[in-house]
């Protein structure tokens, strides 16, 4: 195989269908300190942003960020985003 050439494997890997939708929210992934949790989320315009507990998606607030998943108040609701499985 010549150098330039990217292995099978490689290409079928990179080309997957993504699990999650392209056209909202996704949650990339969270982490820090338990007493200071961040999150990082994609929104529906591409860009990622890093989320903190009191930072806002649009008008709603940022009320939770757990291991894998993130709540915010949206209606009188809450609603959980969770990332999405390999």
């Amino acid at each position: 195989m010549a150098q330039d050439q990217t292995p099978a494997s490689v290409a079928k890997a990179a080309t997957q269908t993504s699990a999650a939708p392209l056209n909202g929210l996704i949650l990339l992934g969270t982490f820090g300190a338990d007493k200071r949790p961040n999150a990082l989320v994609r929104t529906s315009r591409g860009e990622v942003v890093q989320l903190k507990i009191g930072d806002r998606i649009g008008a709603s607030p940022i009320i939770a960020i757990e291991t894998g998943r993130l709540a915010y108040a949206r209606n009188g609701r809450t609603t959980w985003l969770t990332q999405p499985a390999n």
